[in-house]
């Protein structure tokens, strides 16, 4: 641990994450106490995009020109001696999600850090800014004479409306807290931050998520595709019965039923709902109407609501275009999920579905692929090849023939193949998979399938000569068999 980063002196450590460590540190000038989120040394030298650096200072211009009492005030972005900080105000609490697990908070107490961070959440809104990471862990709670005081923190995704996007259709944040619509597009508006707000809250006073998976297929398939678990009696105790009601339109799937509408109002009906007697408005959906038209032009540009192709945290989803051996990763549209999800059903008792028809991956649709493909690869590891094998075709159909196939998904066909000893049908897919842009070279990007051809020297399933080849990245013959390779 640093004794000093610029002004500022360092006390103790905060916390480490997958980016760096968060310090107590004393401003030496002024005397202040702040948070100082500082960059990890040994990812600061491997950061030649500037990635990095790039989210500290996104952070810094998003929460910095936010003043408010349930917004974590950010002082100043610097660096000294190469290493990038930010100066944030300390808060001596915990975070929400620690205070759920201790169940530590009343459901009253829920509902006002959650219509205090709503509170955050609207300023924010009305500045153009987009949180895209609402959870839990994203919130500080402390006790000021016996009351609850939360604050909102961690704006390094954030989205500012009008900001240029590097690149097209990445999404950022964490997968579970995710919205229907952001899955699907990648474009976020202020409904979907309300969304997340709405599993928060679900998760707050349940106990555990609106919706169910064990895998990262399942989780997207459920905020898709599935209802949200009802709020049980026992957990609106002390409330009124409205809350139920105000959960279930936060999660609607359709951000257009999706309400109170803004961050604002959502922040009245949970401080109403407190008393148990309390019933939701009978023009409620009228004030609905008036909050999401007064919030329609934040969205109405979609240069402006696309989400930014960003680097984030371990625990986050980050998806987008790689250049793995000079190919160009298409991707589904995550609507597709319903089908590539459909492999995962068979873990969970349900009736096995057949692929529908997938369209064709286009700039603007969210770059979901690398999830079903992992899954894919985990359900042959569980050996289920045949239902794996579904997902990697289906991506291979949904490509259109004038684009390079991503790689991964004719290493995991390949890789099913080879479990399934089908070493015919493994030679004429490699012969296919050249076509589609995907020769010997690019198929080695997939760990998967590469790690199956280093086995495969003990095991012998494929002709020595084939696999020596394709060990070294070269294409086999013309006809791609292992027959013609021996």
């Amino acid at each position: 641990m640093p004794d000093r980063i610029g002004k500022f002196e360092i006390l103790r450590i905060l916390g480490r994450g997958a980016m760096g460590e968060v310090y107590l540190a004393k401003d030496t000038v002024i005397g202040r106490e702040v948070a100082l989120k500082v960059i990890r040394p040994a990812l600061a030298g491997l950061d030649p995009g500037g990635e990095l650096q790039a989210r500290f200072q996104r952070e810094a211009r998003s929460a910095g020109i936010l003043s408010h009492p349930h917004i974590v005030t950010v002082y100043e972005f610097g660096e000294d001696a190469g290493l990038f900080f930010l100066a944030m105000e300390y808060v001596a609490g915990e975070d929400f999600s620690a205070l759920l697990a201790e169940k530590a908070l009343t459901p009253p107490e829920i509902l006002e850090v959650v219509a205090q961070i709503c509170e955050g959440l609207q300023l924010a809104h009305k500045n153009g800014i987009l949180h895209r990471d609402i959870k839990p862990s994203n919130v500080m709670v402390t006790r000021e004479d016996g009351a609850v005081r939360a604050k909102l923190m961690d704006f390094g995704v954030a989205k500012a409306t009008g900001a240029a996007a590097t690149q097209t259709g990445q999404v950022v944040g964490t997968l579970a807290y995710m919205a229907p619509e952001y899955l699907r597009t990648g474009e976020a508006g202020p409904l979907t931050d309300l969304f997340s707000v709405g599993v928060m809250l679900h998760e707050a006073l349940a106990g555990e998520r609106p919706f169910g998976g064990s895998t990262t297929g399942a989780v997207v398939y459920g905020i898709i595709n599935d209802p949200p678990r009802k709020l049980e009696f026992g957990h609106m105790a002390g409330l009124s019965p409205a809350i139920e009601a105000i959960s279930s339109g936060l999660l609607a799937k359709d951000p257009g039923l999706r309400w109170p509408g803004s961050a604002g109002e959502l922040a009245k009906w949970l401080r109403a709902a407190k008393d148990p007697a309390w019933r939701l408005p009978d023009d409620a959906e009228a004030t609905t109407a008036i909050s999401k038209k007064s919030l329609s032009a934040f969205a109405a540009d979609p240069a402006a609501t696309t989400a930014e192709h960003r680097a984030v945290d371990n625990g986050t989803i980050t998806a987008g275009h790689a250049a793995a051996g000079g190919h160009r990763r298409w991707i589904l549209p995550a609507v597709l999920v319903l089908a590539a999800v459909a492999a995962t059903l068979f873990f969970t008792a349900r009736p096995k579905a057949a692929v529908p028809q997938m369209a064709a991956p286009t700039a603007a649709n969210l770059h979901l692929n690398d999830i079903y493909l992992d899954e894919a690869a985990a359900i042959a590891d569980k050996g289920h090849p045949d239902e794996a094998m579904k997902l990697a075709q289906a991506v291979i159909d949904a490509t259109p023939r004038n684009m390079d196939v991503d790689p991964d998904a004719y290493g995991v066909k390949l890789l099913c193949l080879y479990k399934k000893t089908d070493l015919v049908a493994f030679g004429e897919t490699l012969a296919e998979a050249r076509t589609r842009g995907c020769g010997a070279k690019a198929l080695l990007t997939n760990a998967p399938y590469k790690g199956m051809l280093e086995k495969d020297k003990a095991k012998k399933k494929l002709p020595e000569k084939l696999r020596e080849q394709l060990l070294r990245g070269e294409d086999a013959g013309a006809g791609g068999s292992p027959a013609n390779a021996s």
